[in-house]
């Protein structure tokens, strides 16, 4: 699988909001899924996004009775 990862460094004299996304409906135009790993101790975050079987997951959407275009984002990521 295609893995990618961006690592930020925080301020720990600051307060964050962080949003990496979701897995399976990130919105932005990146089909892969979207996830983050905050490390407490060393004030970093690190942002991953890996792909993963789109048509498997828009299969078991369908097949359970979802609406359709929530499949259908899949493929996009919007």
């Amino acid at each position: 699988m295609e893995e990618e990862r961006q690592t930020l460094e925080l301020d720990p004299e600051c307060a964050y909001m962080i949003n990496p996304g979701s897995v399976g409906q990130p919105r932005d135009g990146d089909p892969r899924a979207a996830y983050v790993l905050y490390n407490t101790e060393e004030h970093f975050v690190i942002f991953y996004r890996i792909s993963y079987d789109v048509r498997k997951a828009q299969e078991k959407i369908r097949r359970a009775g979802l609406p359709p275009i929530l499949a259908d984002r899949l493929a996009t990521g919007r």
